[in-house]
């Protein structure tokens, strides 16, 4: 893959690290992480984090989960609600909850997630993990009209902003009319 002409791009080799792990060669995805971890240590892109944490999650390897979650941790990097409940679920199952309760405090769910609605970024309220779906299918017709009044408050505000330009400009240029006409 490397050598026909794909360079070596991030998302080259999460490509590769994709297909080692459904090809269930451990061993060489290790390797290969490893290596772009040790070279890439300040700018490794969390896709990365969550693929590994996940390839250790589903195989039962718990130590190693821990180890790249802590170098996670290490350098700033900070983790999406899948790593936060992969690496919550297995401290649940191996009986650590003084440590499953610290990552919950330190990494809590968000109360708002952004979706594109007609072009548009709108804040939408998150689905907590505690919410059933029975309960939120009974709710759509009540999250359409709370994104579709998000959408209508977003369309009215930079409604409101560019008018608010416009009038500043037209102020503005009004008054240097009137400065040049003062001065011939």
């Amino acid at each position: 893959m490397l050598s026909k002409g794909q360079g070596r791009t991030m998302g080259s080799y999460f490509t590769l690290l994709n297909a080692l792990a459904e090809d269930g060669r451990l061993d060489e995805a290790e390797e290969l992480w490893r290596k772009l971890f040790s070279e890439n240590l300040e700018s490794m892109p969390r896709i990365f984090f969550n693929k590994m944490i996940s390839i250790y999650y589903q195989r039962g390897v718990h130590e190693k989960m821990f180890e790249v979650f802590a170098d996670m941790e290490e350098l700033g990097v900070r983790p999406n609600v899948s790593i936060v409940s992969m690496v919550g679920d297995v401290f649940q199952k191996l009986g650590m909850l003084d440590k499953y309760n610290k990552l919950k405090k330190k990494y809590p769910p968000p109360k708002w997630e952004y979706r594109y609605i007609k072009g548009k970024r709108v804040r939408i309220r998150a689905q907590l993990p505690g919410e059933s779906e029975n309960a939120s299918k009974g709710d759509d017709a009540s999250k359409k009209n709370d994104a579709s009044k998000d959408v209508n408050e977003f369309e009215e505000e930079t409604n409101k902003t560019s008018n608010e330009l416009y009038e500043e400009t037209k102020i503005g240029t009004d008054e240097l009319n009137d400065e040049a006409n003062i001065s011939c």
